[in-house]
């Protein structure tokens, strides 16, 4: 099927439904190398989010002469969902994510006419930078550079016993057997109130924020509400192994990691103390950013840029 929802879209690409081992389907989009591509970006998304929303971005790695791969992530987007209903975000184990992600490395983007030529890069947003973590760690297919971009490496739950008390509850609201309902604050449909709270988490940019509610709007299938208990408790355990001593030492990859300063969602503090004494690893923070940088206003937007094209910049030459 070629795209044709996807405004400002300079090439046209293809969208295919990849049918992972264990029968899952996922939704990817390509276009691959030509002639003129100077390499090939891989986008991992973030927690609920699908390709639609991430239009803008791959438009602009499009016009800057790379061929692109990008998906919806299991439970996510027009991927199979993982629960009958498709508001609640769940997970049984984040090994899948990175399963799924080695899967598509293997056969779509390695199949890509020019990928023993051209450099690869990962990229990842928040759960998309902690897949493309567990990826590197356990995987060993060719990645040249990888910018991860807010990565989930720790929840901004609050300081000392506040952080300590939200996690007993997750922890025991799973043990209790409610692991696929909706954790706390977390629903199906946000009202008014509640999409202005949520945009002042993610971005300053009101016409960005619209742009995704009119995509929901048009394809309501895309939507994907709260996370459950479930969900929350399988992403600490997998936090919990991405910060275990020594995990980074197998990854020698070189990665940008780029912080938003006015992260509400994500412990900036967590990923200073995870990447700050790594010498492959860059670490930027752009003061002032909320959590999607990537469709943040263009103040804030246009340094994320500078950072990606410095980053890159050596293969382009």
């Amino acid at each position: 099927m070629m795209w044709n929802n996807f405004p400002n879209l300079n090439r046209t690409g293809q969208i295919k439904y990849l049918t992972m081992q264990d029968g899952t389907k996922l939704r990817t989009s390509s276009w691959v190398s030509n002639s003129h591509s100077h390499a090939i970006v891989v986008l991992v998304n973030g927690h609920r989010e699908y390709m639609e929303k991430q239009s803008e971005f791959i438009s602009d790695f499009l016009e800057k002469g790379y061929a692109l791969y990008a998906f919806d992530n299991r439970g996510q987007g027009l991927s199979d969902r993982i629960l009958e209903d498709r508001s609640k975000s769940y997970a049984e184990n984040f090994d899948f994510f990175s399963n799924d992600l080695k899967e598509i490395m293997s056969n779509l983007v390695m199949t890509d006419p020019r990928a023993n030529e051209l450099p690869i890069y990962l990229i990842g947003h928040s759960m998309g930078g902690h897949i493309c973590l567990r990826y590197l760690h356990d995987c060993s297919e060719k990645i040249d550079k990888v910018i991860l971009m807010a990565p989930l490496i720790g929840f901004n739950f609050g300081k000392g016993l506040t952080d300590i008390i939200i996690k007993s509850v997750i922890y025991c609201a799973n043990w209790l057997g409610f692991k696929k309902s909706f954790a706390f604050g977390q629903t199906n449909y946000l009202s008014k109130e509640k999409r202005l709270i949520k945009q002042k988490l993610l971005t300053h940019d009101d016409k960005r924020y619209a742009a995704e509610e009119n995509i929901i709007k048009s394809n309501p299938e895309l939507y994907v509400g709260g996370a459950t208990f479930g969900w929350l408790k399988s992403a600490l355990h997998s936090i919990h192994k991405i910060n275990t001593p020594h995990y980074l030492d197998k990854i020698s990859t070189p990665i940008l990691v780029v912080m938003a300063g006015d992260d509400q969602v994500i412990s900036n503090d967590a990923i200073q103390k995870l990447f700050s004494k790594h010498d492959s690893i860059k670490l930027v923070t752009i003061k002032g950013a909320r959590h999607e940088i990537y469709r943040e206003s263009n103040l804030y937007r246009d340094e994320l840029w500078r950072e990606i094209d410095d980053f890159l910049t050596v293969e382009q030459s």
